[in-house]
């Protein structure tokens, strides 16, 4: 008799970009691991619930704001009807539950954000600087709104909440207030939506999320079985950039509603052949009024080298302004939440 096929079960939200990249994690995991089986499972989450109100309700200590992706799922996990969750790692808390633990962080796609023009604007403008003052950009992230008003003041920045197809119906509307949105580059291209993009925003100028564009595998603590499966498909260079920079953000406690950004690159040593980290980290006033920068490079060790990195920086941005801007934002926040 022939013993039934093995499955590991994936969860994932219900929306076509978390479907695309449960698909492409189970057909990954199928490679590495033929004869077992890699199905997936829907789950609602309490961010896909609620598609109207601002990130900012949601707001709590640290990036708590985050469970709203991530909580319904991980129930599922830890109550054993999933194996294996499937994320984009810019939306999981850097302090997971007790119970789970980050299986592996695969490949990246492009971090960067990208700046998407209303369909009937797209002749006539390739950058936020030429778009007319008081135009309307879109965007539900703290720190895309933050940077916008950092950088571009000119223009008036407004919610814009929903999955991708919802965001660009929203944007395409004639009858619409927005003239274009930013979205992250790597959600584009995963559901070949590549050619609506406008511009890929430069990180030098545009930081991006904490994990942007990269997939965190979640699994159950202590499960060495699913941890030894789902690292065989783990990419280590990515896999270093991601947790240097997810302690960044746990070192400073920030979350959805706090606006951090980084860039995170791999490079080489000016004194010798070996190769590095370089993490810059930045704090933006949800205002626009501030910004602060720090940046550290360290040697392309180990993952504690790597989250040592991370500390640095957030230590370095605490240490030189940080901590009172911080401060200044969870007290502004708390304001408006009331």
């Amino acid at each position: 008799m022939t013993p039934p096929t093995q499955s590991l079960r994936l969860g994932t939200r219900n929306s076509k970009l978390a479907l695309v990249q449960a698909e492409h994690i189970s057909k990954e995991l199928t490679k590495a691991h033929p004869g077992i089986q890699f199905p997936w499972k829907t789950v609602v989450v309490r961010g896909d619930a609620d598609k109207t109100s601002p990130f900012l309700k949601f707001a709590g200590p640290s990036d708590a704001a985050k469970n709203i992706w991530t909580e319904e799922m991980e129930a599922k996990l830890c109550g054993g009807e999933l194996d294996v969750l499937v994320h984009c790692l810019k939306d999981m808390p850097t302090r997971l539950p007790d119970t789970c633990s980050l299986g592996a962080i695969v490949h990246r796609e492009d971090p960067t954000d990208a700046l998407v023009m209303k369909e009937g604007l797209r002749s006539q403008y390739t950058d936020l600087a030429e778009l007319p003052r008081g135009s309307v950009v879109g965007t539900s992230s703290t720190r895309r709104k933050a940077l916008l008003r950092f950088r571009y003041p000119h223009l008036r920045v407004e919610e814009c909440r929903g999955n991708l197809d919802t965001r660009l119906r929203k944007l395409d509307d004639p009858e619409g207030p927005f003239s274009a949105i930013i979205l992250a580059t790597a959600g584009m291209v995963r559901i070949n939506l590549h050619d609506r993009i406008t511009k890929r925003l430069p990180p030098a100028e545009f930081p991006y999320a904490v994990g942007q564009g990269a997939l965190g595998i979640e699994i159950r603590k202590d499960d060495t079985r699913t941890e030894s499966m789902v690292r065989r498909i783990e990419d280590l260079p990515t896999r270093r950039i991601c947790l240097a920079e997810r302690s960044l953000l746990r070192t400073l406690q920030g979350g959805c509603s706090s606006p951090v950004a980084v860039h995170c690159t791999v490079v080489q040593s000016s004194s010798s052949s070996a190769v590095q980290l370089r993490l810059d980290g930045t704090i933006i006033h949800p205002h626009g009024t501030a910004l602060l920068c720090e940046s550290a490079t360290s040697e392309f060790g180990t993952d504690e080298e790597a989250e040592a990195l991370g500390a640095m920086v957030a230590q370095r941005l605490l240490d030189n302004g940080g901590r009172a801007l911080l401060e200044e934002i969870r007290l502004l926040q708390e304001e408006q939440r009331k």
